[in-house]
């Protein structure tokens, strides 16, 4: 195992994850921008607000974290997955028993890729929902598993179910 700057690591890779807060995307863009050209970005930002009544989704000019991704970084491709897979899910504190990983975007290539990523992590195949604008959808949906999550004492997941077994 070996550290490196999140731009060497791009470099060094065939894809690239954005997987920070909201508010610091902008900043981690613009220090690895330079090496995503012709490369995969996933991004699994969630751009979320909290206050008192709980979690939810904030309204983007360019409509979603992934969007405002592809326009910043027009040399590369971007798809968004895995935003709701919860930390503690990925990094193993909690089994991914049965949940799917939801993946959009516009070139079905990098698509196919993603979801061959999602079965490597999850043991599922991602499922492949759509255009890249979904993403709209998919990035708030996080708050509501926080919410689920905290009031069940839960790492709550999604199942997409009636798709054929062997997709």
């Amino acid at each position: 195992m070996s550290g490196a700057s999140n731009r060497a690591a791009v470099e060094a890779s065939d894809m690239a994850i954005v997987a920070v807060p909201y508010a610091a995307q902008r900043l981690t863009i613009e220090e690895i921008a330079p090496a995503l050209t012709g490369k995969v970005l996933i991004s699994c930002v969630n751009p979320l607000g909290f206050d008192a009544v709980g979690p939810h989704g904030l309204d983007l000019p360019d409509g979603s974290a992934a969007e405002e991704l592809q326009r910043c970084v027009r040399h590369a491709t971007v798809v968004a997955a895995f935003h709701h897979l919860s930390a503690s899910t990925l990094l193993g504190e909690a089994p991914l028993i049965d949940e799917d990983v939801l993946v959009c975007g516009d070139d079905p290539e990098a698509v196919a890729a993603v979801c061959e990523l999602a079965r490597a992590i999850s043991g599922r195949p991602g499922v492949a929902g759509g255009a890249l604008r979904l993403a709209r959808q998919l990035e708030p949906l996080t708050a509501v598993l926080i919410s689920i999550n905290k009031a069940y004492r839960a790492h709550s997941g999604l199942r997409i179910t009636g798709l054929p077994s062997g997709r």
